[in-house]
């Protein structure tokens, strides 16, 4: 199991770390908008992993279940409770649709968070 001290880069650590507290402490709505916020800062990072606009607001988590199985992989955790909007400018931003989160709800997005800062951190290294 990955925790905050696997990931090197300091901020992404002290998000994670962040995040990881707040499920401790119960306060699952600061998890949970913690990890969104983190992602956005990932995406930021890797303008690659931004998905493409689709459906008439641009929602990346949009489309058809057909079509997000067909991805290459998840973008976000498909809760209904924050989901990743993208422009047609391929800028995201987060939209937020309910203001309480369960810890099933706050786990995943960490869960989601933590394995992908540490896949990009394992692609990285292979790189060089």
């Amino acid at each position: 199991m990955l925790t905050p001290a696997d990931i090197q880069d300091p901020k992404f650590r002290a998000a994670l770390e962040e995040a990881d507290k707040a499920l401790d402490e119960g306060d699952y709505a600061r998890a949970a908008r913690t990890c969104a916020e983190t992602y956005l800062m990932v995406l930021e990072q890797h303008p690659e992993l931004v998905p493409e606009p689709s459906g008439p607001v641009g929602r990346a988590t949009g489309g058809s279940f057909a079509s997000y199985l067909a991805a290459p992989r998840p973008v976000w955790p498909r809760t209904g409770g924050i989901n990743i909007v993208v422009d047609s400018q391929r800028r995201p931003s987060l939209v937020y649709e309910k203001e309480r989160f369960s810890f099933s709800e706050a786990a995943g997005y960490y869960e989601f968070l933590i394995g992908e800062l540490w896949r990009l951190q394992q692609a990285a290294a292979e790189q060089k």
